[in-house]
């Protein structure tokens, strides 16, 4: 089946470009690497669900709330 063009070919894991001096060595933080977990990204797409039906609801609403004039 033929890639869409839609689908990307970009990575972004890639070796660092860059040494430090030997003498750099000693103050030299441990790479990172981070991934979401489940709990976490379950609780994003909660909250940006709740913020997209406030925004929604504000939408709805807010053209049939008094001017106060």
């Amino acid at each position: 089946m033929p890639r869409s063009q839609a689908q990307s070919d970009f990575s972004v894991s890639r070796p660092v470009a860059a040494r430090l001096p030997a003498v750099a060595a000693v103050v030299e933080l441990p790479r990172a690497e981070v991934w979401a977990g489940d709990f976490a990204t379950r609780w994003i797409l909660r909250l940006t669900v709740l913020a997209l039906a406030a925004l929604a609801v504000l939408c709805l609403v807010g053209p049939h709330i008094p001017g106060g004039e």
